[in-house]
């Protein structure tokens, strides 16, 4: 494998892409003060309701200061989640504008097994340049939930904030200049843009899953915003959005947070 060949000095043979000399490593934004009363909550409870108990607790992938930033139009976010499916009837998420209005609101399924999820905003929700937006993933344990599904109640939730910047010029030039995923992702972490960072990176990693500078890249990252525990958690894939229940919901449940 070519990354692991060292590059001699004045070695006749090409030089190795750029891509693989290179470190992800994220660099907080200093704060403006715009995010100040905006606390988060990434970490859940260790038990709530009639949810098992658990070694680690549902974690969101998220700096624990300030508020994430991301270049897409719609964002993808990502979530540790330590239950099986067994043991969750449903899960909700959230978005809402400054004002607490809801902008996106939807329930979901999980995958089987525990580990790393995801979950990207539609088409029918695009997020606004320069606004921020408030988020919650929650998950009902059995029995949280009753059989006319009306009544949701005590749920492991972790709260975030997002917000849509544009691209500025001096990081425009760069990303057009790169040649490989890796390259652009490290210049998004560079510039403190944390979703667009963290999902391009988990999608390289599950399209190469044993490839060890990915593995590292993946580390680092993850260190970075002190969510080292999880450095060894599977990614699992998307959640599955269930929109049968989401439109039985719609008519029971007030629109609260």
């Amino acid at each position: 494998m070519s990354y692991l060949v060292p590059v001699m000095a004045q070695s006749n043979q090409p030089a190795i892409n750029g891509s693989e000399q290179i470190q992800i490593r994220f660099r907080e934004q200093e704060p403006d003060g715009s995010s100040r009363g905006r606390p988060t909550k990434r970490r859940g409870t260790g038990s709530r309701g009639n949810c098992p108990p658990v070694e680690l607790l549902t974690t969101a992938l998220i700096p624990v200061k300030n508020v994430g930033l991301a270049v897409e139009e719609h964002p993808t976010f990502w979530f540790f989640v330590p239950y099986k499916t067994a043991d969750i009837s449903t899960g909700e998420f959230v978005l809402q504008d400054e004002v607490n209005k809801d902008v996106y609101r939807t329930y979901f399924t999980l995958p089987e097994t525990p580990g790393i999820v995801s979950l990207k905003l539609p088409s029918t929700a695009p997020l606004a340049i320069d606004q921020t937006y408030q988020w919650y993933f929650k998950l009902y344990c059995r029995n949280t939930i009753d059989s006319a599904a009306a009544n949701l109640s005590n749920p492991v939730f972790v709260r975030g904030w997002v917000q849509r910047v544009a691209i500025k010029p001096d990081l425009e030039y760069k990303l057009k200049s790169v040649t490989t995923p890796r390259q652009r992702i490290a210049l998004y972490a560079e510039h403190g843009i944390w979703y667009s960072a963290l999902s391009e990176l988990a999608k390289l990693r599950l399209s190469e899953p044993r490839n060890p500078i990915i593995n590292n890249d993946w580390t680092l990252l993850l260190q970075d915003v002190d969510l080292e525990d999880l450095n060894s958690q599977p990614l699992i894939g998307e959640v599955k959005i269930n929109n049968q229940l989401l439109l039985y919901l719609f008519k029971k449940i007030p629109n609260s947070r």
